[in-house]
C-alpha cells in the first residue's frame, strides 16, 4: 500500500508592534514560501504598522488584524489564534516579527505536522552553558529564562521542556480548539501558560534547538519586569493545582 500524505492547510501568526522597520525584510524570508496564509496582528502599534501593511501587501496571502486596544504579545496572538481557528487552518505557527527566529526550522515543523508526529512544537535556545551563548543573549535575560524554564518544568510535571519563553511556537489545530484562549495570559506570560494547557492536555510536544538573532539591538523592556508577574503566576499556579 502506498502511504498518501496530504498537505496542510497552514498559517503563520505574526504580532505587530513597533516591528514597521523590520517586518518587511521577515516577510520576504523564503520559508514563509510554503505557509498558506500569514497572518499579521496590529496589536495597536504607535507606529501604525498595521496601516503601513494593509497598503503594501496586495497579495491574498497575508492578513492584516488591527486590535482597537493593546492586548500585549499573548493577547495579538490570540487574535491570531482565533481568526485562523475560524478559517479552519491545520496547522497555526506563531513567531515574532522582530526577525530574531531563524525561521528555516520551519520546514522541520511542516514535515512534522504533515507526519503526525506532534501536536504542538517549538524552538529552544541553549540555557545549559551561559559560556556558550555569552554573545548571543543578555546576561539578565539568560538567567531569567533559566529560572522560567525551572518553574515551568516544576509545574507542568514535564522535566524535558526547553526554554519556555520562546516565542517559536506551532500546534495543530485539534489541540489548539481544546485550549481555552480566554484563560490565557496576555503578557509575557503566554508563551509558558499555553505550555502549561499544552501539557495538561496532554499534547505530543516536539523541540528543536533554534538560536535567536539578537543583532545587537537593546529592549526597552526591563527584563526584571517581565520576570516579576511570571514568579507571581507560577506560585499562584502552583497553588491551584
Amino acid at each position: 500500500l502506498i502511504k498518501i500524505e496530504m498537505k496542510k492547510k497552514t498559517c503563520v501568526v505574526i504580532p505587530c508592534y513597533n516591528v514597521r522597520h523590520r517586518i518587511s525584510k521577515v516577510l520576504s524570508n523564503r520559508y514563509l514560501s510554503n505557509i498558506d496564509k500569514i497572518i499579521l496582528v496590529d496589536d495597536k502599534c504607535p507606529q501604525n504598522t498595521g496601516l503601513f501593511l494593509k497598503k503594501k501587501l496586495k497579495s491574498n496571502k497575508y492578513k492584516v488584524l488591527i486590535n482597537k486596544k493593546n492586548l500585549g504579545v499573548g493577547g495579538a496572538t490570540i487574535t491570531g489564534f482565533r481568526y485562523a481557528l475560524r478559517k479552519r487552518f491545520e496547522v497555526i505557527i506563531k513567531m515574532d516579527g522582530d526577525g530574531q527566529h531563524n525561521i528555516k526550522i520551519l520546514k522541520r515543523f511542516l514535515e512534522g505536522f504533515k507526519q503526525n508526529k506532534f501536536d504542538f512544537c517549538k524552538g529552544f535556545r541553549s540555557l545549559e552553558n551561559k559560556s556558550k551563548t555569552k554573545n548571543k543573549m543578555p546576561y539578565v535575560r539568560f538567567w531569567g529564562a533559566k529560572v522560567l524554564e525551572f518553574l515551568v518544568r516544576l509545574n507542568s510535571g514535564n522535566w524535558k521542556i526547553k526554554d519556555p519563553c520562546h516565542g517559536l511556537i506551532a500546534f495543530n489545530d485539534q489541540l489548539l480548539r481544546k485550549i481555552d484562549l480566554k484563560k490565557i495570559k496576555k503578557n509575557y506570560f503566554f508563551e509558558q501558560d499555553i505550555i502549561l494547557n499544552v501539557v495538561r492536555y496532554k499534547g505530543r510536544i516536539k523541540q528543536f534547538e533554534n538560536r535567536v538573532n539578537y543583532g545587537g539591538e537593546s529592549s526597552s523592556l526591563n527584563p526584571f519586569m517581565q520576570i516579576i508577574p511570571c514568579l507571581f503566576y507560577h506560585l499562584n499556579y502552583f497553588l491551584k493545582n
